[in-house]
């Protein structure tokens, strides 16, 4: 080159190599060494600038810049592997005409570390609610399906009702269980039907024999104190509500007189202040009172009513007799039965007592609650014998607050009777309930009902309990320990047929009611009381040990056969639960056990012969045998 040649001659394109000479110059581009190239000798007069020596490869033409949508062959959309050309293999050192966008690094660049996200389903709603939604939930057989079912239960239910309507075992008219039992039976002749062949007729009467067996047609009887034979007998809101007898309202009682503010009057207690100071209320003022507190809405009018008939003894011992403690209850709806003074059997079934009247039951009971300290001998015989008629009735065990008054009233009724009457009194009250029913379970609902809130109440619940138990009346005139004894009982369960466990004939839930009568009538077995011998109590345990034979004979007769025959269970249990209690508690001393050497009996009950030979027969074995000589 001529010493004063232009220095661009240096920077002159070099000729184009080929293909393969082009990939190789791209991949020496790419390596982060190059190899060393020669270079034209520069002249010695103008030395070379330290930047151009480090120059690894010529500078790409500035003309030759590159779209940016470019398409480059050999890309991830091609199926070729490598680069065909170097005219589309881009520049590496040369910046895109636009570079005001970030360019975004392709899938293969990203974290190859990083734990996949997870896939998520995408909730698709419908752009307009015209949109036409081709998915169905059910199908058509499943729209079948449930279309089939619906009309199997409405046809149940049909059925039901038909079943209903045909009368309750304890309703009026309905008959007794047997006619419950061949509803019942119609009724499923109607429901096992066999229109597709699936059950033939012999399939079905062996059907209904099972449920014959059962207890699935058996109902506890029921008998009802409230009757309403016409639709309207003992309705109060029917009935004519007497006037307030304004020419009474004299005197101190004068504030009475006007009705605008009656009410507000007793509300504030100004009657019961009146009475509790003078004791001067007008009679008819009394009875008026009576009746309207029944009828009476408002709790706080009842309760002031109430509080004021408890402060006018002298009213209520010349004015309520037996017909105004009769005419309380027959004005609620009792029936005639409930409220007779004789006794004679029951005919006739009562009904159902109504929500809406429990209330006025309960103003009843209150009311004679709150007077029955007053009542004379007469009224308050009539009412325990009343009382005890409405304890046959399962409204007082059915609703709590019919059963908390009607246990307030048998209380008060009977610490009201003085001792010198007391045999007298429960003789009459016991001999009106004797024969108004005649089956145990409605009689243990009469025995059961009575509390044991007071000693009293404990004597009147044995002397029904006997009565029932020996079918005697007579016994409710005198106490118990001069009517009881454990041989009269024994000599009761061999001689009654009640008591006879019979696998195919015996009413399991007239037992159980017998079996429960029978241990109230037993109470503490009535022991010798005072000083006796020891032979006395002696005889006395062998016949409490006799009876819990006899009752042990007859719970093991009784063979439990599951939940279909749930009385037959309860009978066993509580038969098995009166023997114990004749073995641990009725007897004066725990059963001996079974002791060869008597050391848990008492000395007269030990068999001292019997000891002997044992301990004879214990040595004899212990002994060696004789030596021969």
């Amino acid at each position: 080159m001529a010493r004063n040649g232009s220095i661009t001659s240096f920077f002159k394109p070099v000729s184009q190599p080929s293909q393969s000479s082009q990939a190789g110059r791209a991949r020496a581009t790419l390596s982060p060494t190059p190899p060393p190239r020669s270079l034209p000798p520069l002249p010695s007069s103008s030395p070379l600038p330290p930047a151009f020596s480090l120059s690894s490869s010529p500078p790409a033409p500035l003309s030759t810049v590159r779209d940016r949508n470019t398409v480059i062959k050999g890309s991830d959309d091609e199926d070729e592997d490598g680069f065909t050309s170097d005219d589309e293999f881009p520049d590496l050192f040369s910046k895109p005409a636009d570079s005001t966008l970030p360019v975004q690094p392709t899938r293969k660049e990203a974290n190859l570390y990083a734990t996949p996200k997870a896939k998520r389903r995408v909730l698709e709603f419908h752009s307009s609610s015209l949109t036409i939604n081709t998915k169905h939930k059910y199908d058509m057989k499943a729209l079948l399906l449930h279309a089939a079912a619906d009309n199997a239960i409405e046809a149940s239910e049909q059925r039901t009702a038909a079943l209903l309507a045909r009368g309750s075992p304890t309703a009026r008219g309905g008959g007794a269980a047997n006619g419950a039992q061949t509803s019942l039976h119609d009724t499923m002749l109607g429901i096992l039907s066999d229109a597709e062949g699936s059950q033939d007729e012999g399939n079905r009467e062996k059907l209904l024999r099972a449920v014959k067996r059962t207890e699935a047609t058996v109902g506890r009887r029921e008998w009802y104190f409230f009757d309403r034979q016409d639709g309207s007998s003992g309705d109060i809101e029917t009935q004519l509500q007497p006037a307030f007898p304004k020419t009474k309202a004299t005197g101190a009682w004068a504030f009475l007189a006007d009705e605008r503010h009656r009410a507000e009057a007793f509300e504030d207690g100004l009657p019961y202040h009146v009475q509790y100071g003078m004791q001067n209320l007008p009679d008819e003022i009394f009875q008026w009172i009576l009746s309207e507190t029944p009828r009476e809405k408002s709790k706080k009018l009842r309760d002031e009513y109430l509080r004021l008939l408890n402060v006018c003894p002298d009213q209520i011992g010349r004015l309520m007799d037996q017909d105004l403690v009769v005419k309380l209850f027959r004005d609620l709806g009792a029936s005639e039965q409930a409220v007779a003074a004789g006794s004679h059997p029951s005919s006739e079934k009562g009904a159902p007592y109504p929500e809406q009247g429990r209330t006025r039951l309960q103003s009843v009971l209150r009311l004679l609650t709150e007077t029955a300290r007053a009542l004379e001998i007469g009224p308050l015989t009539r009412a325990m014998a009343i009382l005890l008629r409405l304890g046959i009735d399962n409204i007082v065990r059915e609703d709590q607050a019919v059963a908390v008054g009607f246990q307030d009233a048998l209380l008060k009724v009977a610490l009201a009777v003085p001792w010198r009457s007391w045999n007298n009194f429960c003789g009459q009250a016991i001999d009106s309930v004797y024969s108004l029913a005649q089956e145990a379970t409605l009689r243990w609902n009469a025995v059961s009902s009575i509390p044991l809130l007071h000693p009293k109440l404990i004597d009147l619940r044995r002397r029904l309990a006997l009565v029932f138990v020996f079918d005697d009346p007579r016994r409710g005139f005198s106490p118990p320990e001069d009517t009881f004894s454990i041989r009269s009982v024994i000599d009761r369960l061999d001689q009654a047929d009640e008591f006879i466990v019979d696998r195919n004939n015996t009413d399991y839930f007239e037992l159980l009611a017998l079996g429960e009568m029978l241990s109230v009538a037993v109470g503490d077995g009535s022991p010798p009381a005072g000083e006796t011998s020891a032979e006395a109590i002696k005889q006395y345990n062998v016949e409490v040990d006799e009876l819990a034979h006899q009752v042990k004979f007859m719970w093991s007769n009784i063979h439990e056969q599951g939940a279909a025959y749930m009385s037959r269970l309860e009978a066993r249990v509580q038969l098995r639960d009166f023997e114990r209690k004749l073995q641990h508690v009725v007897r004066t001393r725990p059963p001996p056990k079974e002791d060869i050497f008597g050391l848990n009996a008492a000395e007269e009950e030990v068999d001292r012969p019997k000891q002997q030979r044992f301990m004879e027969k214990f040595l004899s074995k212990a002994k060696p045998p004789p030596k021969t000589p």
